[in-house]
């Protein structure tokens, strides 16, 4: 009762009213405006020609700006490398890392696959075109409904206190310093949450201080909503396909036996024929968007999966030294990117299982009972089906929790080997 209350409630509040399309739903709504915000929304897909020229103009503009600052950050390493603590080290390859992961995402955003993919999810294959067929369908688009709004909420506040933390804390240990005094530490620099290699007058004046503070915090914004709202997208296109599964598996679990209890008749073998047909072409329709999805985010994939490893890695070895400081700073971060790479990845299994029920429900389809052409059709079924949905890393590796078993364990040795450099050093 009290979870159906729940429910109850979370419908009243997610609920969009009459709608024509999901680009009306309010969570898509809150994700257009975020992507807008880096150029990375297709508006050409969806007839706004003149819009698309724009944003493609600020997008590559984002491009141009964030490989001068991914240079300008290595240089900073490259020159200051034997100068930096160790965990100051640490946190400027971490943000050299985060500048990389989000140029890709941006060059991501431009290409076609990208693009037609978000139109398909968006215009074909969303559940809202679904609910009409059965009660249950509807039912579960309520649900994936409810569900999508709530991670979406989720999602943006983690990225606005994340991103609030990484950039006011070294402006609160450049005050607790009192750096902005009058009586100012002699011979002191100030503290900032991304460095990059300017003129000295930067680190040592107040002037040059809010100069930088100012110009990182649009920085810290984009490089924050690429890193998350990516991962996001890709998210609300995984529920949805989850809800296609579980509605495919209801459908076949929902094929009648015959009235006699022995054999259909031929009246009843037509029925079971178009049922067949209609589940195998549901199967198919999923398959397809899988493979375009698949095709689109592979590079996507394999990058998230590989940066991962550096960046769970070295936000490990920034917080482990737990100050204050460091867990203030690093804490919600290493906190957000492992709950992001383990969400993803569990989001991802869920398909994989998901997928692997479907072969048992068709394997539960009373073939017995059916004609022999009907027979072949599930025979048919029951090969096409064996191939798991899933969405798989450079074209070749499948995302699940495997995948993020071997980054984690990965991640672990690595920070044992670096924690007891730090220790010597």
């Amino acid at each position: 009762m009290v979870l159906k209350r729940v429910y109850e409630v979370l419908k009243k509040r997610f609920d969009d009213g009459y709608v024509n399309s999901p680009l009306d739903f309010k969570y898509v709504n809150q994700l257009q405006f975020v992507m807008t915000t880096i150029g990375a929304w297709p508006y050409k897909q969806f007839g706004r020609n003149r819009l698309a020229a724009i944003f493609s103009i600020y997008n590559a503009f984002l491009i141009l700006v964030g490989t001068s600052s991914n240079a300008l950050c290595f240089n900073y390493i490259r020159v200051n490398r034997t100068k930096l603590s160790f965990f100051d080290l640490g946190h400027n390859i971490l943000c050299w890392i985060f500048c990389g992961l989000y140029l890709q995402r941006l060059l991501t955003a431009r290409t076609s696959k990208y693009q037609e993919t978000i139109k398909d999810y968006l215009h074909q294959f969303n559940l809202f075109y679904f609910k009409g067929r059965s009660p249950y369908a509807a039912k579960v688009h309520a649900q994936i409904h409810i569900i999508s709004g709530m991670f979406t909420i989720y999602v943006m506040w983690e990225m606005f206190i994340g991103v609030s933390l990484f950039i006011f804390m070294p402006w609160f240990n450049n005050y607790s310093r009192d750096m902005f005094g009058e009586n100012r530490p002699q011979n002191s620099t100030f503290e900032h949450s991304v460095y990059y290699y300017l003129p000295d007058a930067v680190y040592s004046t107040e002037e040059g201080y809010w100069m930088l503070f100012i110009c990182n915090i649009p920085l810290s914004y984009f490089t924050t909503i690429g890193l998350c709202v990516f991962d996001l997208l890709l998210c609300l296109i995984v529920f949805q396909i989850w809800g296609h599964l579980r509605i495919l598996k209801h459908n076949l679990q929902d094929i009648p036996l015959p009235e006699n209890n022995i054999m259909y008749s031929v009246e009843e073998n037509s029925k079971i024929r178009l049922l067949l047909k209609e589940n195998i072409m549901h199967h198919n329709f999923i398959i397809k968007f899988v493979d375009r999805c698949s095709d689109a985010f592979s590079e996507y994939l394999f990058a998230f999966y590989l940066f991962m490893q550096f960046i769970t890695c070295i936000l490990l070895l920034e917080v482990s030294s737990f100050t204050a400081d460091s867990l203030a700073k690093y804490g919600p971060l290493t906190i957000g990117m492992h709950q992001q790479l383990i969400q993803v990845s569990i989001l991802f299994e869920m398909l994989n299982t998901k997928s692997e029920q479907l072969v048992d429900a068709v394997y539960a389809i009373p073939w017995e009972h059916m004609n022999t052409n009907n027979r072949r059709t599930v025979l048919f079924f029951l090969h096409r089906i064996q191939t798991p949905v899933s969405l798989k890393a450079a074209k070749i590796v499948p995302v699940g929790v495997n995948t993020m078993s071997a980054v984690l364990k990965t991640t672990f040795s690595y920070y044992m080997m670096l924690k007891t450099l730090a220790g010597e050093r």
